[in-house]
């Protein structure tokens, strides 16, 4: 493998960052699993495992006389076994893990506890999401089951697939794909998301989930934006507003390679105060449209900016699926457990999170203080919103 490699255009992004704020971003799972079966060595076997059999776990993010770039380096995993009174205090535990991880900038890209309580074990996953992308992550859980052998061509495999994605990115920056953002933000009068200078004290809250309709084919995923869009409208006033999201859309031939190769992509809500049902239509055939140019990287957007103008309240969708199937951890049954932990992202007002679980869909928001709105009003009008939306489609009979 090459000493050092192009930084991906969301690389980029993570680490400018953590330039600014001090902070980098993680991504995190916890799983619960009975108590007292599994053994410290055995995780540690499947963990120094999964470190080989990833190369970007043994990669890091550098800057040298205007050149970013990751490159290899010899690096381990944080492992700790530690204990916790019950699940609420391995919750909070928990969350100081990933606080500690993101301000340790120089940290290793991944970290585990593996947490000792009277009912039951946790393992806790954290990971640089500058390094490793949702799906990287899911691959890596996947390899829990047992220790594997490293493949020998793999680290030319995952220079290969970010030489591709590299050129991939180089080539949507200048094609069509410019125009069409271009044309869709010129009447458009705000601001795309601009990273914080530091982070702002948050404010966390769950909301009631809200059940799934039967009728909808494919994905929730542009319902749950769509009202995401209208609750933002409701609580700021905005004519148009933004929200950005991260599309893991990556080249199948290196489908099997764990990495960062991720886009940000920006959702513009263009409809004008038509009543939401009846722009949803417009919305979604808009939503179509920009899902065929995701892969323009967000970097290249951002320097569409200087034709606008005025302010808009910008926010991160995260959304995922939950497996409903157990994981294996070192041949040991493992359940996810659902909290979330982490902080907003530093180019947003706030972060918006759905989780698909079986027929209902959870909600939760993580808004700085300050935004000029507050994070309750913000969640009850996007639940309402996203049941109002719902209430078009046939109800689940049960």
């Amino acid at each position: 493998m090459a000493d050092r490699l192009p930084l991906l255009s969301t690389q980029l992004g993570f680490a400018l960052m953590a330039e600014r704020t001090g902070q980098r971003v993680a991504i995190n799972k916890l799983f619960r699993m009975p108590p007292a079966v599994l053994s410290a060595a055995d995780l540690n076997r499947v963990l120094h495992s999964i470190m080989l059999r990833n190369p970007t776990l043994s990669c890091r993010i550098g800057f040298s006389r205007g050149e970013t770039y990751q490159e290899r380096y010899s690096a381990t995993y944080d492992f700790a076994e530690v204990q916790a009174e019950d699940e609420e205090a391995v919750v909070r535990l928990s969350m100081t893990v990933v606080d500690e991880f993101e301000a340790s900038l120089d940290g290793a890209a991944m970290a585990a506890r593996l947490v000792r309580s009277h009912d039951a074990d946790y393992l806790l996953l954290v990971f640089d999401h500058a390094l490793v992308d949702g799906q990287s992550q899911l691959m890596m859980i996947q390899q829990l089951a047992a220790p594997g052998p490293p493949d020998d061509g793999q680290w030319e495999r995952f220079e290969a697939a970010v030489r591709d994605r590299a050129e991939s990115e180089s080539a949507a920056a200048g094609g069509r794909g410019i125009d069409f953002w271009a044309d869709r933000l010129k009447n458009f009068h705000g601001e795309l998301p601009q990273g914080a200078a530091h982070m702002l004290s948050e404010v966390i809250v769950g909301l009631p989930g809200v059940a799934s309709p039967s009728a909808i084919r494919g994905s929730h995923f542009p319902y749950v934006l769509f009202s995401l869009h209208r609750a933002l409208r409701d609580v700021t006033g905005a004519e148009a507003t933004v929200v950005a999201y991260p599309w893991g859309r990556r080249n199948e031939a290196f489908s099997d390679v764990t990495g960062c190769f991720l886009n940000t992509v920006i959702s513009l809500d263009l409809t004008g105060p038509r009543s939401p049902l009846e722009a949803m239509d417009d919305f979604l055939d808009d939503w179509f449209l920009e899902i065929d140019h995701a892969d323009v990287p967000f970097v290249s957007l951002a320097g569409l900016g200087s034709a606008f103008s005025g302010s808009v309240a910008a926010g991160m969708l995260v959304y995922e699926v939950a497996t409903e199937d157990s994981v294996n951890v070192a041949g040991i049954e493992a359940v996810e457990v659902s909290p979330r932990f982490g902080h907003n992202q530093p180019m947003s007002a706030f972060t918006a999170a759905a989780t698909v679980r079986g027929h209902e869909i959870g909600l939760e928001l993580t808004v700085d203080e300050g935004t000029g709105f507050g994070v309750q009003d913000l969640g009850t009008r996007w639940r309402h919103r996203l049941s109002e939306v719902f209430s078009c489609f046939p109800a689940r009979q049960s």
